[in-house]
Parts: C-alpha cells; sequence; structure tokens
C-alpha cells in the first residue's frame, strides 16, 4: 500500500523552498555594482550628473537588499532589488552615452576653435608686418603665447585630455582675439589725430598721467606724468591670497626720474571679465581712471597676457 508523506515532510521541504527563493539574488547585484563603477572615471568627468543618477540607484539598491535582510527569513522578497540592479544597469549604460556625446562636443568645439584662432592669428601676423619692430613687439608676444597654448591644446587632444584641451584652445583663441583688438588699437590711433595717435603711443610705452596727488603704501605720489613699469622682488604675503597674486610695479616720474614702488593686484587676461566692467580692459598699455567720485585713483598697466592693478587713495593714510 503508498504511503503518502506527513504534513510534517511537507511543512519541511515547503520551508527548504521558501528560504530558498528568499535569498539576495547575489550576481545580478554585484553585476550592476561592477558595472556602474566601471564608468566612474570617465563619468565624473564628463558626465557628472548621469553619473550621480547611476550611484543614486545603487544606493537605493543596496537599500532595499538591507532592507529585506532585516526581514524575518520566510518573508524576505528580492524582486525590487533585482528590479533596482537592472536600472542601476540601465543607468551605467547611459553614463556611457552621455560621455560620448560630451567628448564628441569637447572633441568639436575645441578643433573648431583651434582652427578659429590660427586664423586669426595668421591675420594678425600679416598686419603687424606693416609696423616697425618696438611696436609690434608685444603684440607679436601675445600671438607667441596664443600660439602656445594652440600647441598645448593639440597636445591634450593627441593624450584625450579633452577638458584640458578645450581650456587652452579657448585661451588661445582669447589671446588672439585680444591682439586683434590691439591691432584695430593701433590702426585707430594711426587714423587719429597727432595727438591722440601720441597718447596712444605713450599708453603703450606706459605712459600715465597720476591726475592728483595720491597714496600708495604710505608714500604719496604727486600729480604728474609717470611712466609705470613691472617691477621686481618678492610682495608681502596678503591673507588670504595666493603668493602670485599680488607683485611690485613702480612709477616712474617724467620730471624728475624718481621711482616710487608699489603693490599690485595681478589678474591674468582670462580672469579679467570678473573684474572690469564689460569686455574693454587696458591691454598691452597703462591706464588711470577715478573711483567713488574721486576717492580713489586706480592705475593699470597690462604686460603680456597680466593686468597689474594699484588703488590709490587720494587722502593720507
Amino acid at each position: 500500500m503508498k504511503r503518502s508523506a506527513s504534513p510534517l515532510v511537507w511543512l519541511c521541504l515547503a520551508t527548504v523552498a521558501m528560504v530558498g527563493c528568499a535569498q539576495p539574488p547575489t550576481d545580478v547585484i554585484e553585476a550592476a555594482r561592477g558595472s556602474v563603477a566601471a564608468v566612474e572615471a570617465e563619468g565624473t568627468e564628463y558626465a557628472a550628473s548621469a553619473y550621480a543618477n547611476a550611484q543614486s540607484v545603487i544606493q537605493r539598491m543596496d537599500a532595499e537588499v538591507a532592507a529585506q535582510a532585516d526581514r524575518f527569513a520566510l518573508s524576505r522578497n528580492y524582486d525590487r532589488a533585482t528590479e533596482l540592479a537592472a536600472e542601476a544597469e540601465a543607468a551605467a549604460s547611459a553614463v556611457t552615452e552621455a560621455v560620448e556625446a560630451e567628448q564628441e562636443r569637447l572633441q568639436s568645439e575645441t578643433t573648431q576653435m583651434i582652427g578659429d584662432a590660427e586664423g586669426v592669428i595668421a591675420d594678425a601676423r600679416a598686419d603687424l608686418e606693416e609696423y616697425d619692430e618696438e611696436t609690434a613687439a608685444p603684440l607679436l608676444q601675445d600671438l607667441d603665447g596664443a600660439e602656445a597654448s594652440l600647441a598645448a591644446a593639440n597636445q591634450a587632444l593627441a593624450a584625450e585630455d579633452l577638458q584640458g584641451a578645450r581650456r587652452e584652445a579657448s585661451s588661445g583663441l582669447q589671446a588672439a582675439n585680444n591682439a586683434t583688438s590691439d591691432i584695430a588699437d593701433l590702426v585707430a590711433a594711426a587714423e587719429a589725430p597727432p595727438d591722440v595717435e601720441e597718447q596712444s603711443v605713450r599708453a603703450m610705452a606706459g605712459g600715465i598721467d597720476v591726475p592728483r596727488n595720491v597714496y600708495v603704501d604710505g608714500g604719496m605720489v604727486s600729480a604728474g606724468a609717470y611712466t609705470v613699469r613691472r617691477g621686481s622682488g618678492a610682495v608681502p604675503p596678503v591673507p588670504g591670497l595666493g603668493a602670485d597674486s599680488n607683485a611690485w610695479v613702480e612709477l616712474v616720474s617724467d620730471e624728475d626720474g624718481s621711482v616710487t614702488r608699489a603693490m599690485a593686484a595681478t589678474i591674468p587676461d582670462a580672469e579679467m571679465a570678473e573684474v572690469a566692467e564689460g569686455a574693454w580692459y587696458p591691454r598691452n598699455q597703462a591706464y588711470v581712471d577715478e573711483l567713488v567720485g574721486g576717492e580713489y585713483v586706480r592705475i593699470w598697466l597690462n604686460r603680456d597676457g597680466v593686468t597689474y592693478l594699484v588703488h590709490a587713495t587720494t587722502s593720507a593714510p
């Protein structure tokens, strides 16, 4: 006579089956983690938002796995964790797509900027052939700097450093455009009345007129004509600023040749948009303006892609 299994046996079999089904899908979970980890390096550099989303899915998946592990064995269910693992795989694929799109954009923009800058530089060099060596020299230096940036951009492209390549290409294009603007100023000065042309040439040589007595670094600078030039020597450290954020400039009196040193803030041309009002600022020349109704006099000197700013007071310290 055939005997049937006892209720106790059936209960044991059912329990084993339920416990077996309540095991976490380890292979699926680890595969999802691996997929997201594999896109971390490029994702953080080129697709930060997409990568952050993939990380968020992994965190939700891990939280779901932990929550199920804390439940009674017979009530665990890892279906949601499996779904989140699939979402993480899809998010990792989205990171890869976003990275490829951003790399393609950077490559295209950088190549375009390099080509544009090369054209601007070629035209500028041709225009400067009409000027004497002394007049053209500072502008040729700017063009040399622009070409150095383009060379660095091409090197970065070869090394697949697309972010760095774009920065260098942008810097080179800006320097080339600045030189073109300076050449336009030269042309305008040549077409201007003699006194205007003379003032322009003087400004490019560093010549300024201080409109009133001012005080710099505790000393007085009398009103009059001066030539501004870069100084030398270490400057006292300024709290909260880097060592290269300040430098000495010298004000040489056109009347008696006396020299007054003043500490100036140094700002690269690439950062001048954050300081200057509008797009204009003196390039390869000196300039003076008055601030706060004449309470301050600001002295500008721009040389080799760096602006030196001296803020002088019109009242004794």
